[in-house]
């Protein structure tokens, strides 16, 4: 498991973990899990990540949401790709949200607003990055399967840290590569880490993250129907972007928000 998976499931008080399970799915890119909200994460389905289990029959199949919401938790530390996605989606799912404040926004047009002129790496490829590109001095993209024009993740302790400003995907927090590359960034760089799978928690800006920005779902019958079928973040509906800094001064311009109420038991 990742460390700073450890850490930020040991911030969360154990009273909270004790809380009904209601919804287990795991869809085509997206996994959730129900208890104080629908959690979210992307399906981890690189075979080439876990090779050893990714065959390996998830456990308590079927009957899943009748897991403790402790025991689907510690799934962040499977080797099974699928068990590790329900443990990041159900440690989304009860996260307290403690200390952060939240701003709606996009994290790419920032990263191109905090961008401009300067050096940025984009570890994972999205769509619609040329926002950034044409503002950038210069825009390097890491994959771990690289398309043309990208670098391949293992170039990543030579480009990161000549970064001005540094953009994840959330799926690093799944694959255990989150802090490998929050180690590589050099004083002064902001880094932001993005995506429905991010765990909207400080303690992310304790390991080096600068903004984190997360997705809530605020309308299930809308959103639900579409991660069935297959809808990524880009196409979700009933999801808000949130953003939360450790500095606000980097979100200046966002409006502020407040979290959807908790749901009951």
């Amino acid at each position: 498991m990742s460390q700073l998976i450890d850490q930020v499931i040991r911030a969360i008080p154990a009273a909270r973990l004790d809380r009904k399970v209601t919804l287990v799915a795991a869809y085509a890119f997206f996994t959730a899990v129900r208890s104080y909200r629908l959690g979210l994460s992307m399906t981890l389905t690189d075979d080439a990540i876990f090779p050893k289990a990714n065959h390996v029959p998830v456990r308590h199949m079927g009957h899943i949401e009748e897991q403790p919401l402790a025991e689907l938790v510690g799934w962040t530390s499977s080797d099974q790709p699928i068990e590790r996605s329900i443990g990041m989606a159900a440690l989304n799912s009860c996260l307290t949200y403690e200390g952060l404040h939240f701003h709606e926004g996009n994290a790419l047009d920032l990263t191109a607003r905090l961008g401009k002129g300067k050096n940025v790496v984009v570890v994972g490829h999205f769509p619609h990055l040329d926002r950034i590109k044409t503002v950038a001095r210069q825009m390097l993209i890491l994959e771990k399967r690289p398309l043309p024009g990208d670098l391949p993740a293992e170039e990543a302790s030579r480009v990161v840290p000549q970064a001005d400003v540094i953009t994840m995907t959330g799926v690093t927090c799944l694959n255990d590569t989150v802090e490998g590359l929050l180690a590589l960034k050099r004083p002064g760089a902001v880094c932001i880490i993005l995506g429905p799978t991010v765990p909207m928690s400080t303690v992310l800006f304790e390991a080096g993250a600068d903004i984190i920005a997360g997705a809530w779902v605020e309308d299930e019958a809308a959103a639900l129907p579409m991660l069935a079928q297959g809808a990524t973040s880009r196409l979700l509906k009933g999801s808000r972007n949130v953003l939360a800094a450790q500095d606000a001064r980097l979100l200046a311009g966002c409006p502020a928000i407040t979290p959807p109420r908790e749901g009951r038991p």
